[in-house]
């Protein structure tokens, strides 16, 4: 990374988070209204209010002291995490008193926000811009490297990896880069045929991310000029760069349930301060691609089935529909204070470990 001032910390961090945690609790304002639901409380960020207004709704809208994300607050809840309380038993226009499917709307159409929110961002950047898209196809094979040694030559065009259906060379680095010391299954294509060849790619320590990376020994053909796409191919090629991105995070995901990240691949909003800080640095481009990937991110993220994220919501309203009746709300509050105290926990920890990462 370079060297970065506060000044860039900050506002990278808040040009970049501000925009995804609105359309993310946007999503849950428009839907809670369309249900009927009266939203108390639109926050951005939370703690003490810094600006606020009241709108003819009786919704207020405030900006918070602490960046760190936001909430819509509903008639009946008991807190900014939604935790329910059985004072919004049977209150018109309480979040507990609208239908179940309205309810699991109104949940579920945070993280939808922020996905449609990446996608869109992405399709702006390929119709003003350009995608430039470089073939999956093998250019040219180093010598004793992993690519040679496995059988790669020069023209075969990888088709899958570990079974993840294969677009362009970026889906094949980013596997790579993925996956050091670790063997992987390539599916490629080769004189109409296809070949299964297992390659386990070297490792590489990387000195700006950290981490070992993997290295497979290949150069990409003759990179192509950028292309503008128009509305729809745009949108398409999003909502398909949306759907790898999450593959991606969920392999990341599982990597962290079983031990198996690196200390490098972990951060908190230490961490995106940086990245987000650099990245504006680069220009205005990359920094909404990187806008683009951290609304994935979220909306990704707050789909888990943790207490306090929209996924326990989700997860809580399932099984009121498997069992015909909600939890008990006691059972229901107690689970959401315990995931807050978890998230909060987390959170602090990865503050720690980005700020002595800083010092180091």
């Amino acid at each position: 990374m370079p060297d970065l001032g506060f000044t860039d910390l900050i506002l990278g961090f808040l040009l970049l988070i501000t925009p995804v945690v609105y359309f993310h609790e946007l999503g849950h304002y428009w839907v809670a209204r369309k249900a009927g639901v009266v939203v108390d409380v639109f926050s951005i960020g939370f703690g003490p209010e810094i600006y606020g207004w009241t709108a003819k709704t009786g919704t207020r809208w405030r900006i918070s002291a602490i960046p760190l994300g936001g909430y819509v607050k509903m008639r009946g809840d008991d807190d900014a995490a939604s935790t329910p309380s059985e004072t919004g038993e049977g209150v018109v226009g309480s979040f507990s008193n609208a239908g179940l499917y309205w309810r699991m709307a109104i949940v579920a159409a945070g993280p939808i926000a922020n996905f449609i929110l990446g996608i869109l961002l992405f399709a702006i950047v390929y119709m003003s811009v350009g995608k430039q898209v470089i073939p999956a196809v093998i250019g040219d094979v180093i010598p004793n490297m992993p690519a040679a040694s496995a059988g790669l030559k020069p023209g075969d065009k990888v088709v899958e990896i570990d079974g993840i259906g294969i677009r362009d060379f970026k889906d094949m680095r980013g596997l790579v880069l993925e996956s050091p010391n670790k063997t992987i299954n390539f599916i490629i294509e080769r004189d109409g045929r296809n070949l299964s060849l297992n390659i386990t790619p070297a490792a590489q320590f990387n000195e700006q991310l950290q981490i070992d990376i993997g290295i497979l020994g290949v150069k990409s053909p003759p990179v192509g000029e950028f292309q503008r796409l128009g509305p729809s191919a745009a949108i398409m090629a999003g909502a398909s760069d949306a759907f790898h991105m999450s593959i991606v995070i969920l392999r990341s995901l599982a990597r962290a349930v079983t031990g198996n990240m690196q200390q490098g691949e972990v951060g908190g909003p230490v961490r995106i301060a940086e990245i987000s800080g650099a990245v504006l640095n680069q220009g205005i481009v990359p920094f909404i691609l990187l806008t683009a990937v951290i609304s994935i991110n979220l909306g990704l993220i707050n789909l888990l089935p943790i207490p306090a994220l929209d996924g326990g919501h989700l997860t809580f309203f399932m099984l009121e529909a498997l069992r015909g009746k909600p939890l008990p709300l006691g059972f229901q509050a107690a689970l959401m204070r315990g995931g807050i105290a978890i998230l909060m926990g987390l959170t602090l920890f990865l503050v720690v470990i980005d700020v002595v990462r800083l010092f180091q």
